[in-house]
């Protein structure tokens, strides 16, 4: 299965990377070599990552060495099975993407929008195949956050359907299937309440930023913090103070 991911972002070279990992031939398209080379600097930063996380560099570094580069986007999608998108988050950009891959891409590609906020039936029109086109959205630090949040619109037919949550699957995601659009999917849309909570907090002036950041870290399990106070200590109520 040939993969073609369009963007430069941090997400999106964690995109290149999990795939080619899991055996895919993964190509790379960005719209100037500037680009390109920070594409690469990403891809060399996370062979170190992905190395030590799964205990095979040589795996991660074969990774590396698979990649192809284009920007000639006719060129890039070739024959792909699979386009992923990772582009800004503005509608138009989005559609002038979709217009120009829709007059040189097959007509057996897949689209598929990593977008987080905007909705797969506010640009669907412009893929020329509204039918293989739906949404795929990964969340940073993907190779520990292995979610793959799968939206489809009412025109996604279930073939593309079940070929996108298969290709999540195969690059060790757990792909979650929404029934219905969402804005924000179902990860963000649960972490925005917590987010604004804080926000509200701290205006209110109920508790400072780090008195609510350890708060939340110390009762969600994201971290350890010991209180700087030596009695505490000496009577043996914290070990690693």
């Amino acid at each position: 299965m040939n993969i073609k991911i369009i963007g430069n972002g941090v997400l999106c070279s964690q995109i290149v990377f999990q795939s080619a990992f899991f055996g895919f031939n993964v190509s790379i398209y960005s719209t100037a070599e500037a680009s390109v080379e920070k594409t690469k600097g990403r891809l060399q930063a996370l062979v170190n990552v992905y190395g030590p996380y799964f205990y095979d560099q040589p795996r991660a570094q074969q990774a590396l060495e698979s990649f192809t580069y284009f920007t000639d986007l006719a060129q890039a999608v070739a024959d792909p099975d699979l386009v992923i998108e990772s582009v800004p988050e503005r509608i138009d950009i989005k559609q002038e993407l979709y217009t120009k891959l829709a007059a040189v891409a097959p007509e057996k590609t897949i689209f598929a929008t990593n977008s987080s906020t905007l909705l797969p039936s506010q640009f669907a029109a412009s893929t020329g195949r509204p039918d293989k086109f739906l949404a795929l959205h990964f969340a940073n630090s993907i190779w520990q956050k292995n979610t793959a949040e799968v939206m489809y619109h009412a025109e996604t037919n279930e073939q593309t359907l079940h070929a996108v949550t298969d290709f999540a699957r195969a690059i060790n995601m757990i792909p979650f299937v929404l029934k219905k659009e969402q804005p924000g999917y179902i990860l963000n849309t649960l972490l925005v309440p917590f987010l604004s909570s804080a926000i509200e907090l701290g205006v209110k002036d109920i508790a400072d930023s780090e008195t609510i950041d350890k708060n939340w870290m110390l009762s969600t399990g994201k971290g350890f913090y010991s209180y700087p106070n030596p009695a505490y200590k000496d009577a043996g109520f914290l070990k690693n103070s």
